[in-house]
């Protein structure tokens, strides 16, 4: 009865194997004796060696041996207790090396410990002499492990009880941790991090599916992990992962390696032990969770239940990110959707609505051409009216007949295409390029439809970066149903001002106000759309002078006169209401004409929700700044054309190339998102230098190299000169590295065809360089040369999109080395942006 209170003094399994072995070798007379406990699959678990007084912890590799080959592996299997008078003649004991003990093993006795449910461990007590042990020492450890067996049970399942309390509290405090961000690219590192405190591994992954694949999307363990990016598994036959996803409940593996179509991965430690789990979210399977461990059983059930628990959650947090993601997206395509459908009602001219769609399509898909043709009402023949790109002048006027060529195919089936490579497409007409010189690859062409009637086609070539996705060819679409309108508004437009009946009905019927004053500015006609929007009767406002109606009349007044000279005039005006409320518009002054009389026509469109949209601008900067999606769709093709290469190996695509092309890219991304926080930072004076040597001509050389892809697309030649033996200098290297390619991405902007951009170093002093990065574009006026460097400032009439940040980044930046930037410039003959930079400066006068 002592024994079996003593066993029973605690639940601390620790505690209950110490006092199991101390009271074994007591009532044996022993000083060396071993206990192995086993887990739920028999796999040892804990090792606990006793030697004159002292415990020790064992070894459990050789404890897997002993219980495969030895004396405690026969014990249990026989589920019966053994005495061996002499190891030395019992072929049942696995001679191994002596632990680090001054003890012979010569006489062993071994007894299993097992219990309802199951064998739970090996209890061993050792002498050094042979003949030590006698059956009633067998008796007596028999009986205390009987008695150790219960102990041992109850404290295994305290222990039990006490981990899934634990995992419920740590799966909680995960849950919280995953809900705080909604990053995608930040919520899946976070998910391995945290899986850590579910279960130990060795590595780690998240695969999402995608289509029906499954697209490894982070890792964590990996030694080179090199060798699995970019992996990506077919949901196809009875691969291990396939069946995860098909039963949506979690798989553990003693040793993968015996499962059918497992393949290592070369360069990645060998994978014995293995859990895999569904990620489900909302009904739906967004991915697989993998655990790898470099030895086998190295989980159980009860693991794979946990890794399962925890999966649920993260699914949820990759669900949201994957949604944030998503809206975002929508967002900025709202966004652009926007843009242009403002560009495209903020005139009724023909030429005006073409080139504002080209300029909106160039810029966003970043495309070396685009051109959009229209369909003779007469012939029915594809005219090019507009163009963009090498040769733009040589393709408009350019007719194709019906069906011909592949923009012929879209017109007459109304259909949009993606044409890879046009050299493979029997529909691909020639004779454009054969004109003009210009090498077409690959291009969408959309068609320009308003309801059953197709208008014309737009077309984008050659994308700069990457290839078109879905959904390139939606927002496309989205662009030419938006230009549909804008084109058949303009074809009224110019009917009607021939005939004064058709002009009549495209007045009544704009959705823009409208008014016709004649040149002292009294109102000789107005819209019922005017009036709806103001509330006044035609009558009321008829031979009414029109200035009475604007809030800031003298601006109209000058609008008024100089319209009269012929001048085209666009601005914003605010206008009262009837009830005196205010209105701002964005009007477009245009001089007409009737029965040779100068009339001015004042189209009104309401600006309130822009200028709500640009009082939020700060919000939605970093959703909606176009620059964004230039790396992004990099980095998309990219894995597009990566996909490609794996799913055939035969194809001539380098790898490594297309891997550094994304990362620059995501590195690019990155800085371009950097700079709208580092504008903040280095504002606010909270930024940190992080200053080290730097050489400049390496700088230079990365900073022209990143840009060179692009000035290339756009047959710009850029080089740069750093003359020998500069000193290295003291600064913050990605700072300066950002605002090079600032200011270069500046020049290419503005920069025509066969322009070049030059960047050159000079040493000024013993302690200071200039930098400068010169271009051939058109120049900027002197009024405006220093705001350009203020935050989002834009020069009037500026055709060339951007976020209006970049400078004022690169003024910033300089400055915090106590630096300064200036520009020089001609107008038609190009600038030069120059900066100083000191070599050693003092930080403590700086940021």
């Amino acid at each position: 009865m002592e024994v079996v209170r003593e066993l029973a003094a605690g639940l601390d399994l620790d505690g209950v194997a110490r006092r199991t072995l101390a009271l074994s070798l007591q009532a044996v007379g022993s000083d060396l004796g071993s206990l192995i406990l086993l887990n739920e699959r028999e796999q040892p678990v804990m090792v606990l060696l006793l030697y004159e007084g002292r415990f020790h912890r064992g070894n459990l590799n050789v404890a897997r041996r002993t219980l495969a080959e030895g004396l405690a592996g026969w014990v249990l299997r026989n589920r019966q207790a053994a005495r061996v008078e002499d190891v030395e003649k019992d072929s049942r004991w696995l001679k191994l090396p002596e632990p680090d003990l001054t003890v012979q093993t010569r006489s062993v006795l071994c007894v299993p410990l097992i219990s309802p449910r199951r064998p739970i461990g090996v209890l061993t007590c050792i002498d050094s002499r042979p003949g030590s042990f006698d059956d009633a020492d067998l008796h007596a450890l028999q009986f205390i492990a009987d008695q150790a067996t219960v102990a041992l049970e109850n404290a295994w399942l305290f222990a039990a009880e006490e981990q899934r309390r634990h995992l419920a509290d740590t799966l909680r405090e995960i849950a919280r941790a995953l809900t705080a961000t909604l990053d995608l690219d930040e919520v899946l590192p976070l998910i391995l991090e945290s899986l850590s405190q579910v279960v130990a591994y060795d590595s780690a992954s998240i695969f999402l599916l995608e289509g029906q694949q499954l697209v490894i999307r982070a890792w964590r363990g990996f030694e080179h992990p090199e060798a699995i990016q970019g992996l990506i598994l077919p949901l196809e036959g009875n691969h291990i992962m396939s069946r995860v996803v098909a039963r949506r409940e979690p798989l553990v593996c003693a040793d993968v390696q015996q499962e059918e179509g497992w393949q290592n991965i070369p360069g990645v430690p060998v994978i014995h032990g293995w859990i895999g789990a569904p990620l489900v979210a909302r009904g739906q399977v967004v991915g697989v969770l993998t655990v790898d461990n470099f030895q086998p059983n190295a989980y159980t059930e009860e693991d794979a239940l946990a890794v399962a628990a925890f999966a649920d959650h993260a699914a949820i947090a990759i669900a949201n990110a994957q949604l944030l993601r998503q809206t975002q997206r929508q967002l900025e395509e709202v966004a652009f959707l926007h843009r242009t459908g403002q560009a495209l009602a903020a005139s009724l001219e023909m030429e005006d609505v073409l080139h504002s769609l080209l300029e909106s399509v160039r810029d966003h898909f970043k495309v070396e051409a685009a051109s959009v043709a229209l369909v003779d009402e007469q012939t029915r023949d594809l005219v090019f009216r507009v163009a963009t790109g090498a040769a733009a002048d040589q393709v408009v006027g350019v007719r194709l007949k019906p069906g011909q060529g592949i923009a012929g195919w879209v017109a007459q089936s109304g259909l949009p295409i993606v044409v890879p490579s046009v050299d493979r497409d029997p529909r691909w007409y020639s004779g454009v390029d054969q004109q003009t010189g210009f090498r077409t690859r690959t291009l969408l062409a959309v068609p320009i439809r308003l309801g059953n009637e197709v208008l014309g086609v737009l077309e984008a070539i050659n994308p700069v970066e990457g290839s078109w996705d879905e959904g390139g060819i939606k927002l496309l679409l989205n662009v030419a149903a938006l230009a549909a309108s804008a084109i058949q508004n303009a074809r009224h437009f110019n009917r009607a001002r021939d005939a004064e009946e058709r002009y009549s009905n495209l007045f009544e019927s704009s959705a823009d106000p409208i008014l016709i004053t004649d040149a002292r500015g009294q109102i000789t006609d107005v819209n019922r759309r005017f009036c709806l929007m103001l509330g006044y009767t035609r009558e009321e406002l008829l031979h009414q002078e029109m200035f009475s109606l604007i809030v800031h009349s003298e601006r109209a007044q000058g609008w008024l006169e100089r319209a009269l000279q012929g001048e085209d005039i666009l601005g914003d005006l605010e206008v009262r209401h009837r009830d005196g409320r205010i209105f701002p518009f964005e009007v477009r002054a245009t001089r007409v004409f009737h029965a040779h009389t100068p009339y001015i026509q004042w189209v009104l469109h309401d600006i309130a929700e822009r200028l709500r949209l640009e009082r939020v601008r700060e919000d939605l900067t970093h959703m909606i700044v176009h620059d964004l999606r230039n790396p992004l769709s990099s980095i998309m093709s990219s894995l597009e054309l990566i996909r490609a290469r794996i799913q055939d190996p035969t194809m001539d695509i380098p790898l490594d190339q297309l891997f550094a092309v994304a990362q620059r890219s995501g590195e690019r991304l990155f800085g371009l998102i950097d700079s709208i926080l580092g504008v903040a930072r280095l504002e606010s004076g909270k930024a940190e230098l992080n200053y080290q040597l730097i050489d400049v001509e390496d700088l230079v050389r990365e900073a022209v190299e990143q840009l060179r892809p692009v000035a290339v697309g756009r047959d710009i030649h850029m080089n740069f000169y750093v003359p020998q033996g500069l000193p290295l200098v003291s600064a913050d290297r990605n700072l300066l590295l950002r605002t090079l390619t600032n200011l270069l991405d500046n020049a290419i902007k503005f920069t025509p065809p066969e322009g070049e951009i030059r960047v050159t170093v000079e040493r000024l002093s013993a302690d200071m360089l200039r930098f400068a990065v010169s271009d051939t574009g058109p120049g900027i006026p002197l009024e405006h040369r220093e705001r350009i460097f203020d935050r989002f400032a834009r020069l009037p009439n500026e055709r060339v999109r951007g976020t209006g940040i970049g400078l004022a980044f690169c003024k910033l930046a300089v400055e915090a080395h106590g630096g300064r930037i200036w520009v020089e410039s001609q107008p038609g003959k190009g600038s030069t942006f120059f900066f100083t930079l000191p070599l050693n400066p003092d930080p403590s006068t700086h940021y």
